[in-house]
C-alpha cells in the first residue's frame, strides 16, 4: 500500500479520542501534521508528544476565519495532501424535550463545520502541484448517518447531512484529482483517560457502551481504518469493518433498528430526557467546543 510518510495531513478535532489516535498513528508513520482544534492545551500537549513534524493551531470549525487560518498554517509544510475532518459533537435527547438550540448547535458543528472545512481546504487540495499526490478529503461521519435510533434525532440528522454532503462533494472534485471518503464508526469505546459517566438516556437504550460489545469499536481500531482509507483513498468504510453491511443495506438496517428497542426502554429514555430538560440540562459532549467523546449531561446553553 502507498506510504503515508511525509504526507501533510490537517486534522480537525485532534485533542481527544479519534482525532488524537489518528494523529498518533500518522506521526508514527512519518506524516507531517497540522493539528487544528479547540481544547488547545490538549492540542499543544499532543504536538509536544509527537515532535517537530507537527504544528498546532487553535481552530473552531464554526468560524470562517479560524478554519482559513488553520489551512494557511500548512504553508509551513508547503502543501496539504489530506484533510481529516473529524471535529464533531454527540448528544442524546427526545424531540419533545431537547430544545431547537441543541439541534442548531449539532448542525453547526457536525454538518456546517464539515462544510466549512471542505470549503476552505479545497483550494489547497486541488492546486496543480498536488497532481502527483492528489488531494484527499476524509470525513469522520458515523453509522448514525444511515442507522437512526431513538433519542438521537439531532446527532443522526447532522451525520446524515454529512453523508449526503460527502456524496455531493465527491462528484464535484473527482475530475480534479481529489478523492473524498466517509469513515463511519459504530459505538466508539474511548481510551481509559477519556471515559465519562454514561447518562440515563443512553443507559436506558444502549446499556454501558464504554464496556464494549460486538457492535463497538475501540478508538485505535477507528484510527486503523482511517489510515487504511488514506492509503486506499477509499470511498467509504465502517469501523469495525465487519459492520460494512450497515452502509451497504441501510433501509434493511433501519427496519432492524426500529425493532431493536422495546417500548419500555424507549419510554425510559424519553422520561430521562424530559427530566434533564426540567433541570435545564442536555446530554452532549459539547462544552462550547467540538469534541468526539462520549456524551454526558451538561447544563443547557
Amino acid at each position: 500500500m502507498p506510504s503515508l510518510e511525509n504526507r501533510v495531513v490537517l486534522i480537525t478535532g485532534p485533542a481527544r479520542n479519534i482525532g488524537r489516535a489518528v494523529a498518533r498513528k500518522l506521526a508514527a508513520e512519518g506524516a507531517e501534521l497540522v493539528l487544528a482544534g479547540l481544547q488547545f492545551d490538549l492540542v499543544e500537549q499532543l504536538r509536544d508528544e509527537l515532535g517537530g513534524r507537527t504544528l498546532a493551531i487553535e481552530t473552531d470549525v464554526t468560524d470562517d476565519a479560524s478554519v482559513k487560518a488553520a489551512c494557511a498554517a500548512a504553508d509551513r509544510f508547503g502543501r496539504i495532501d489530506t484533510v481529516v475532518s473529524n471535529a464533531g459533537i454527540m448528544g442524546s435527547g427526545s424531540v419533545e424535550s431537547a430544545t431547537p438550540a441543541m439541534m442548531d448547535r449539532m448542525v453547526a458543528v457536525n454538518l456546517t463545520g464539515t462544510y466549512r472545512v471542505a470549503h476552505f481546504a479545497l483550494p489547497y487540495l486541488i492546486l496543480p502541484y498536488l497532481m502527483m499526490t492528489r488531494g484527499h478529503f476524509l470525513s469522520v461521519c458515523s453509522t448514525a448517518a444511515v442507522a437512526h435510533s431513538p433519542l438521537q434525532g439531532q446527532y443522526c440528522a447532522s451525520k446524515a447531512g454529512v453523508w449526503a454532503l460527502i456524496d455531493c462533494l465527491r462528484q464535484e472534485v473527482a475530475h480534479r484529482g481529489v478523492d473524498v471518503g466517509a469513515l463511519c464508526p459504530s459505538f466508539v469505546v474511548p481510551e481509559p483517560d477519556e471515559i465519562r459517566p454514561v447518562d440515563k438516556v443512553m443507559e436506558s437504550l444502549w446499556g454501558e457502551p464504554n464496556l464494549g460489545d460486538k457492535q463497538s469499536v475501540s478508538v485505535g481500531e477507528v484510527a486503523d481504518v482511517a489510515l487504511w482509507m488514506m492509503r486506499k483513498r477509499a470511498r467509504e468504510a465502517v469501523a469495525p469493518r465487519k459492520m460494512t453491511y450497515v452502509i451497504k443495506w441501510p433501509r434493511l438496517i433501519q427496519k432492524m433498528v426500529e425493532h431493536a428497542y422495546p417500548p419500555q426502554a424507549i419510554e425510559a429514555a424519553v422520561t430521562a430526557s424530559r427530566q434533564l430538560a426540567t433541570q435545564g440540562r442536555v446530554v452532549s459532549t459539547d462544552l462550547g467546543h467540538e469534541d468526539d467523546g462520549n456524551p454526558a449531561g451538561r447544563p443547557a446553553a
